[in-house]
């Protein structure tokens, strides 16, 4: 092979290579909190970790851990103050090594429906409710609740999915102090 060839393959083994290369390691995540999955209480779902922060915290103090099974306690028992059949339920810790909820449920029926927000723990809590539909993406909710509280308002949902999320502060290296917050839709 003579070295006009050879050089001719180096350049486009090179050509290919370089593109693959300057890639490797990145990583672009724009999560969509409307596709996530019903997480269960205190845990985020594990389809979607890009909606739970970790933190580098170490392990939980145990009076923490006490401070926040009352927070949860608390909570549950303001959210299910109100009245109506439950569309959507999702509580979660506000900070943490797993911080953060997600969830999405099926409206079965257009029509209006009670969105009630609450946190226990801290000063305030910030909860997005969104409405996926067939033919549009209606501007998602925001809720803020005053701790301890509740915030509720009613909205209409049409058929499709209705999602919920807690805003979480920035950084996600906020120590564990046991404040969580929670949504509930009912109609």
């Amino acid at each position: 092979m003579d070295k006009k060839g050879l050089g001719a393959r180096l350049a486009v083994t090179l050509c290919l290579l370089v593109p693959i290369a300057a890639t490797t390691g990145c990583a672009y995540d724009y999560p969509d909190p409307a596709s996530t999955p019903t997480a269960e209480r205190g845990r985020p779902a594990t389809t979607d970790p890009s909606l739970v922060t970790e933190s580098a915290t170490g392990p939980a103090d145990p009076l923490v851990l006490q401070r926040e099974a009352r927070n949860y306690q608390d909570l549950d028992a303001l959210l299910k103050a109100v009245p109506g059949p439950v569309l959507l339920f999702q509580e979660g810790p506000m900070d943490g090594p797993a911080r953060g909820f997600g969830g999405r449920e099926q409206v079965p029926v257009a029509g209006q429906y009670t969105v009630t927000a609450a946190c226990v723990g801290a000063a305030s809590a910030t909860i997005f409710i969104r409405q996926e539909h067939p033919t549009v993406t209606l501007w998602p909710v925001e809720l803020t609740a005053d701790c301890p509280g509740t915030t509720s308002q009613v909205i209409m949902l049409q058929q499709g999915y209705v999602s919920a999320h807690l805003s979480l502060p920035s950084p996600g290296d906020r120590p564990r102090t046991g404040a969580v917050a929670g949504v509930r839709v009912t109609g």
